[in-house]
C-alpha cells in the first residue's frame, strides 16, 4: 500500500480525477481554509488529488530596481509577483504538506508545454523532490475510462523535453517583455516626467507591424473606377443574372457602347456544360480551424471560443481544445461516442442515421500533434442545461464530428455559355446531388445551391433589362480576430494557446480599436517609434526563429543554453541602440500618447452648438463621467449625455443607425458593448433594450421549476 499525491491543472480537474480514481466514485473533499483537496482508495493506495490553479511560480528578476537590462531570472510563488494571486500562497503550502505525506507522486496537468510546465515547478518548488522520480498521467479527456487508463499507464518519468521548451518560453517572453517594456516607460518618463506604461514583447510586435502595414495599405489605397454590364432576362418564368465572360470594363465609353450594342438583342444558349464535383467530408476540429468556424458562425473573438471549450473540456464534454490534429486515432471508441451522444435528444435522430452507414472512418486532415487528437466529443451528457455559448460550440464540436464520419457529397455544377449578339455572357448554377456529410454538418454548412432552369443549346432568353453599374475597387480589408489568428500561425508566430489571448492584448492596450483592428494614435505612434529606432523589435523573422529554436528543444535537438544565450545578446545589442536614442524615442511616444489621449476623449462635434466639441467629462465633485460640450466649462453650452459608469469607454468611428450620435463601446471585465452617447434618449436603442429585457423575462418564465424551488 502507497499513498500517492497526485497534482491537476484546475479545481474541477482535480474532482474528475478523484472520482474517476475512487473505487466507489465517491472522493472525500477535505477542505483546509480557502483549498481543498480529494482523497480517494485505489488497489489499497491512498491517492490524494489537489490542483494548481495554473501557474503557481512566475518568473522574477534577481537584481532590484525598475531600470533595464535585467537579465537574470528566478522562479519564485505567484503570489510574491502579483498582488491578486494571494490566493495561491494558501494552496503553495497545502501541497507543500502533503507532499510530506506521500511517497510517490503523479503529474496530470494539460499534457502540453504550459501544463507540464506547471506540474514540474509545483514538484520542484513545492514538494521540493527529486524530479526524476515522478510519473506523468497523459490523456485526452477528462471521462472516467481515459482517467483510469492515464493512470493505470502513468509513464515513468515527466516529459522533460517540453519542460526545458516551456522553461525557455517564459524566460525569452520575461527577457523581451519585461525589458522593452521597461525601456518604452522610461524613456516616456525621461521625456515628459509621466509613468505611463506602454508594452511590448516578442510576439506582440510582429502583430502591431502586421496591422500597421495593412492600415497603411488601406490609407495609400486609391480607389480606381471600373463598369459592369448588368444583363437581366428571362426563361420560362426563371429571371436570370447574366454574367459578362470578360468580367469588369475598364473604360466608361467602351462599357457604355456595349450596353447600346446588346439592347434589342436576343440572347441565346450557345453551349451548356455539367461536371460533378465530389467534396469528401471535413476533417474534425483543430483549435484554430474551431476558432475560426466560431468567428464565422457566432462572431466570438478567438480567445472566447477557446474559454468556452475549455470549460466544455472540463465537464468531460469534449477532448482537450488545444491540438493543432485535425486527426482521429484508430483506437478511439467512435461507437461508443455515438452511443453517448444519441442519448441527447436534439442530437439522437441524426445519431441513430449517422450509425446506419456501412462504415464509419473519420476524415483525417493533414495537420498532427504528437500530443492530443482532434477536438471530438466525448459521448458524456451533459449533466445540467448548458449556458447558450457554451450549447454552441459544444453543437460546432458535435457537428463536426458527426460530418467527419458522413460520406462524401457530390454537387452538380452547370455553366452555360448565352451569346448576346457577338458578346458571350454566362450563368451558373449549383445543385447538390448527395448531400452525405452535409446533412450532419446541418446549419453550419457554408454552401448554397444556386438554382437554374433546364437549358439546353439554342434556347432563347428574353431580355429585360441593360444597366451599366459604376463601381469602386476596394481596398484590402483589415485584419479582424480570426483572420489575424490564420496569419500568426501561418507565420509560426506564438503558440497555439497563447495566440488569442496576443490578439486581445491589441485591443486592451489601447494599440487597436474595435474588431476590424486599426491602429490608434498610441498604436502607430509605438509602431512608427520602434520601426524607425529599434527595428527588430518587430521582426516577424528574429520571433520565428526562437520559435523554431524552442520546438527543436521539445523535440530534443536543441540546446537550452545556446537559446537563452542567443536571445540574451540580441536584446543587449537591441537594448543599446535604444539607450543611445532614448530621448528622441520618449519625445515621438510623448506626442503619440497625447493624440491618442484627446482620440479618447472626442465624441465628435456638438448638435447644439457651433464651436463645441463633445468629449468625456469627469465631474470633480461626485467623480462620475458623463459627455459634455467643450463649451460647457464657460457657460456658452449645457449640453450633456449621460454615460454607464463601470467599464472603459472607447468611442467609435462611426454613427448611430438610429440617431446619428457618436457610438462609443463599453469595456467591462470580459464583456464588451456598443451603444450611442445618446442611449438614455435614442428611440432605437431603447427599443433593443426593451427586446433585451423581455428575451431575459421570457427565459425566466420558461425556466423549469427545480425540486428546491416546489
Amino acid at each position: 500500500m502507497s499513498r500517492v499525491l497526485v497534482i491537476s491543472e484546475k479545481p474541477n480537474a482535480a474532482k474528475r480525477i478523484a472520482q474517476a480514481l475512487d473505487e466507489k466514485g465517491q472522493p472525500h473533499e477535505i477542505a483546509v481554509g480557502s483549498v481543498t483537496y480529494y482523497e480517494c482508495t485505489k488497489d489499497n493506495d491512498t491517492i490524494l488529488v489537489t490542483y494548481a490553479l495554473g501557474h503557481l511560480y512566475e518568473l522574477r528578476q534577481t537584481e532590484g530596481g525598475w531600470n533595464y537590462p535585467r537579465l537574470e531570472t528566478e522562479w519564485v510563488p505567484k503570489y510574491e509577483v502579483e498582488k491578486k494571486a494571494a490566493k495561491t500562497r494558501p494552496l503553495i503550502a497545502l501541497i507543500k504538506r502533503l507532499g510530506r505525506q506521500v511517497d510517490r507522486f503523479v503529474v496530470a496537468t494539460d499534457y502540453d508545454i504550459e501544463g507540464s510546465l506547471i506540474g514540474y515547478l509545483v514538484l520542484k518548488y513545492a514538494c521540493e523532490i527529486d524530479t526524476a522520480k515522478a510519473q506523468r498521467m497523459v490523456f485526452s479527456s477528462l471521462t472516467k475510462s481515459d482517467i483510469v487508463e492515464a493512470y493505470e499507464s502513468a509513464r515513468p518519468n515527466l516529459d522533460f523535453t517540453m519542460i526545458e521548451s516551456g522553461c525557455v518560453r517564459h524566460k525569452v517572453d520575461w527577457l523581451y517583455g519585461i525589458n522593452l517594456t521597461r525601456a518604452l516607460t522610461l524613456s516616456i518618463r525621461k521625456s515628459a516626467g509621466w509613468f505611463k506604461i506602454v508594452s511590448t514583447g516578442r510576439v506582440q510586435g510582429p502583430i502591431l507591424e502586421f496591422v500597421a502595414l495593412r492600415d497603411k495599405e488601406i490609407n495609400l489605397f486609391v480607389p480606381t473606377p471600373f463598369w459592369n454590364i448588368a444583363v437581366q432576362g428571362i426563361f420560362e418564368k426563371h429571371e436570370l443574372s447574366l454574367e459578362f465572360s470578360n468580367g469588369r470594363i475598364d473604360n466608361k465609353e467602351m462599357a457604355y457602347a456595349l450596353a447600346d450594342e446588346i439592347r434589342g438583342k436576343t440572347p441565346y444558349v450557345d453551349a451548356v456544360r455539367e461536371k460533378s464535383v465530389v467534396q469528401s467530408a471535413p476533417p474534425p476540429f483543430n483549435l484554430s480551424d474551431l476558432q475560426t468556424e466560431a468567428y464565422r458562425l457566432f462572431g466570438f473573438r478567438p480567445s472566447k471560443t477557446l474559454s468556452v471549450a475549455q470549460k466544455l473540456y472540463l465537464d468531460a464534454l469534449i477532448s482537450y481544445p488545444r491540438t493543432s490534429s485535425q486527426r482521429l486515432p484508430p483506437s478511439l471508441d467512435i461507437n461508443a461516442i455515438l452511443n453517448g451522444l444519441q442519448k441527447i435528444a436534439r442530437l439522437g435522430p441524426l445519431v441513430r442515421r449517422l450509425l446506419k452507414q456501412a462504415q464509419l472512418t473519420p476524415t483525417q486532415g493533414e495537420k498532427e500533434d504528437p500530443a492530443h487528437p482532434a477536438i471530438h466529443p466525448t459521448g458524456t451528457q451533459p449533466t445540467e442545461e448548458l449556458r447558450p455559448n457554451e450549447r454552441k460550440i459544444f453543437d460546432l464540436v458535435v457537428h463536426r464530428f458527426l460530418a467527419s464520419l458522413g460520406e462524401a457529397a457530390v454537387k452538380k455544377i452547370v455553366k452555360a455559355d448565352i451569346l448576346c449578339g457577338e458578346r458571350l455572357f454566362y450563368v451558373r448554377g449549383v445543385k447538390v446531388l448527395i448531400t452525405g456529410w452535409m446533412d450532419f454538418y446541418g446549419p453550419f454548412v457554408l454552401m448554397k445551391e444556386k438554382a437554374l432552369p433546364d437549358l439546353s443549346k439554342g434556347d432563347e432568353i428574353q431580355l429585360t433589362s441593360v444597366k451599366v453599374d459604376e463601381k469602386y475597387t476596394s481596398p484590402p480589408s483589415r485584419y479582424n480576430p480570426s483572420s489575424l489568428l490564420r496569419l500568426l500561425e501561418r507565420e509560426n508566430l506564438g503558440t497555439k494557446a497563447t495566440r488569442s489571448e496576443i490578439i486581445d492584448s491589441l485591443n486592451s492596450r489601447g494599440y487597436t480599436v474595435g474588431d476590424r483592428f486599426e491602429l490608434s494614435a498610441l498604436g502607430y505612434a509605438i509602431y512608427e517609434t520602434l520601426k524607425q529606432y529599434v527595428p527588430t523589435v518587430l521582426s516577424a523573422d528574429m520571433t520565428r526563429r526562437l520559435e523554431e529554436e524552442m520546438e527543436e528543444i521539445q523535440r530534443g535537438a536543441g540546446s537550452r543554453e545556446s537559446v537563452l544565450s542567443e536571445a540574451k545578446a540580441n536584446l543587449l545589442t537591441l537594448l543599446g541602440n535604444f539607450r543611445s536614442q532614448e530621448d528622441t524615442i520618449g519625445q515621438a511616444l510623448v506626442k503619440g500618447l497625447q493624440r491618442y489621449w484627446r482620440e479618447e476623449q472626442d465624441m465628435g462635434p456638438c448638435p447644439n452648438c457651433e464651436d463645441g466639441t463633445l468629449t468625456l467629462v469627469y465631474s470633480p465633485k461626485s467623480g462620475k463621467r458623463f459627455v459634455g460640450c467643450s463649451n460647457y466649462r464657460n457657460g456658452t453650452c449645457s449640453t450633456t449625455f449621460p454615460l454607464p459608469q463601470k467599464g472603459k469607454v472607447l468611442p467609435l468611428k462611426k454613427q448611430c443607425p438610429y440617431c446619428g450620435y457618436r457610438m462609443i463601446r463599453v469595456l467591462s471585465g470580459r464583456k464588451a458593448w456598443e451603444t450611442c452617447i445618446n442611449w438614455a434618449e435614442c428611440t432605437g436603442r431603447q427599443d433593443e433594450l426593451k427586446a433585451l429585457e423581455e428575451k431575459r423575462t421570457t427565459k425566466e418564465r420558461t425556466k423549469p421549476v427545480e425540486d428546491e424551488d416546489i
